[in-house]
Formats: structure tokens, sequence, C-alpha cells
């Protein structure tokens, strides 16, 4: 490993196992973390340690590497299932997350991503039911299981989205809601960005492609959710979406008013369907504006209108807590209950 950039600190190494979905999830597992120094605000030692010791108290083997080139996220995850390892952990923001889950889509020997939430926004793991603090969200991996997540592939813009994107509101909120507001006020950076934002808002005239079918209307905003439910100081707010149909849930934002967006905003987070909104569900997708939109990623922003991108059901392995529902578990459940009736019937 000398010929990475990047601080690199190794434990002892255990024997590789290929059965993830049980119990202790990092018990004798190799597991490759990759570390963001520049997520969060504890200092990036303090990080590597909580990380060393959570590891160590459930019996894994593991290996920290601090990133310290923008490449470093992707290539490494790319390369971790040749290089034996079991397990990838991303420990830093979505920014991060998304870095290492693209480089396990690439991989010839892709390995499940489990997230050790360390940025402001942190979605894809509050969908995961992982807890904000490091050590607990590792403790709540090892007790959870592994499941197959849909990605949501941008083919105009080269990128993924693994929890949302979006045309309009949504990107000028997290445009402002900048790397200093975020360190200095956290998640409240992302309130006043939306309060800003509201106001004042025109719509645009807006092309929407969902699969084969295309609609023309005035809008000023449209968002895709692959994920959008999360628990949030103990109740779930977002949009319940299910990231395992193969379907991207689409909402439109027509009406510019401050009082009607903010209300749409509002029964968005609180799961509830607006009037002011349309939805869809769709496995493709283009958005077309004229004037263009602000364009973001799961919260990065990456450019403005045309946006295209399809749904990749199943194509990323994950690492949920316990309490997240499992669709395999469930399907099972269900299955094994619709042959006890069968029986049952059949008996009678």
């Amino acid at each position: 490993m000398a010929s990475l950039a990047g601080r690199v600190h190794v434990a002892a190494r255990g024997a590789r196992r290929a059965q993830y979905d049980e119990p202790h999830v990092f018990t004798g597992k190799r597991v490759l973390v990759i570390i963001n120094p520049a997520s969060g605000k504890a200092k990036p030692e303090v990080a590597e340690r909580t990380i060393a010791t959570a590891l160590e108290a459930v019996d894994a083997s593991f290996e920290l590497r601090t990133t310290g080139a923008p490449d470093h996220p992707r290539a490494w995850a790319r390369a971790a299932g040749g290089e034996g390892f079991d397990v990838v952990l991303a420990a830093g923001g979505d920014g991060t997350v998304t870095a290492v889950a693209t480089g396990l889509l690439e991989s010839d020997e892709p390995v499940p991503l489990g997230i050790v939430p360390m940025g402001t926004g942190n979605g894809l793991a509050r969908v995961l039911r992982l807890p904000m603090d490091t050590a607990k969200a590792i403790e709540a991996m090892h007790e959870g299981h592994e499941l197959a997540l849909d990605v949501v592939q941008v083919d105009s813009h080269g990128s993924i989205a693994l929890f949302f994107l979006g045309a309009g509101l949504d990107a000028e909120i997290n445009r402002d809601a900048d790397s200093a507001s975020k360190k200095r006020f956290g998640f409240l950076a992302y309130v006043g960005a939306a309060a800003r934002n509201l106001w004042g808002r025109r719509n645009h005239s807006v092309d929407l492609t969902t699969d084969d079918r295309r609609e023309t209307f005035e809008a000023h905003t449209v968002t895709g959710f692959n994920a959008g439910q999360f628990e949030l100081v103990g109740i779930d707010v977002g949009p319940d979406v299910d990231p395992h149909d193969g379907y991207l849930d689409i909402t439109v934002m027509r009406s510019p008013g401050f009082w009607t967006s903010l209300a749409a905003v509002l029964r968005l987070a609180s799961g509830q369907r607006e009037a002011s909104m349309n939805f869809r569900r769709a496995r493709s997708f283009r958005i077309d504006a004229r004037p263009p939109l602000l364009v973001h990623i799961d919260g990065d922003v990456v450019g403005s209108t045309p946006v295209t991108g399809a749904v990749l059901p199943g194509a990323l392995r994950v690492i949920a807590a316990g309490d997240y529902p499992n669709p395999r578990r469930a399907e099972r459940t269900q299955n094994d209950e619709t042959s006890a009736t069968t029986a049952d019937t059949g008996a009678g």
C-alpha cells in the first residue's frame, strides 16, 4: 500500500467470507475504510481512532485510508474487491458516499457499501436508519443486514444518484448551503437557504419525458427521489419512496408563490401529497427547461438542464441498520404466508 497517497492504517487481516445478510456483519471480515478528512467537525485523527476502536470491538480486520486526492474514494473502492476486502465503508459526507459507490459499481469484484456518516446531510445514511454517531453507526451496521439498492445513472452529467436529484429549488438550496455555512450552522444552513430561495420563484417552460411519455408544462422545480423517507429527531420525514422497486419517484412543483411553495415543501417533507405538485414514477427520464434550471445530484450542484438518466434496479449492495426493512426478508415472509394459505386451502 506504500504507493497510495494519503495515510493508511492496517489492522490484522482475517479470512474472507461471502455471506453478509446475517447478524454480525463485520466479524471476521476484511473492511476497507475510506475516510474523507475534510468531512465533519472532528479532527481526522480522532475520527480514525473512533472508527478503529469500533471495528476492533466487532472483531473485524480493517484498513483505514485517508483520502489525499479527489480520485481516491472512487479508485480505492473500485479496486477493493480485487484486493481481498469484503466490505467498503465510506466515512464522510454524501459526496464521499457517492464517489465510493461509483467505484463499487465500476468494479469487476464489487463488495457491499457501508456508511459512516460524517457530513451535514448524510441523506442515504439516514434512509438506511444509521445513527449519526460514528461508533453507533458501525455497531448498527454490524447488527444490521445487507440489501440491494436501486441506483440512478445520470447519463447527462456522468454521475449517479443514490438519494435524489433535482432541477430548480432544491438545487438552489444546495448551492446556497455552501461548505462554510454547513460547518458553522450544520443542518440549519439548509433551512436558511430554503427560506431565501422560496422568495421570487418563477415558473419555467419544462419538457419532462418519463419512459415513453413526454409532457410540456410550466413549473419551477422537478425532483426525482430514489429514496426519500428517513428518521429525524425521532420522526419519519420525507416522501415515502421505495428504493428497491426499480422506479424513480418524480415530483413537479408548479405554483411559484412563497407560501404555496413553502406548504408544498412541508407537505413533501411530511410524506403527504400536495395539490400543487404532480407525481410520476419512471424507469428513465429527461428534464429540459427554458430558461435552464440549476441541477443537483445528491446535494452536489453539477450544472443545469437538460438532465437525463435511468434507474439501475438493485445495482448496489448496501448495509442497513437492523430496524431498516429488509425487502428480501419481507418477500420471503410474504411467500411463506402465501404458501401457508395455499396449503391450508388445499387441506380443506
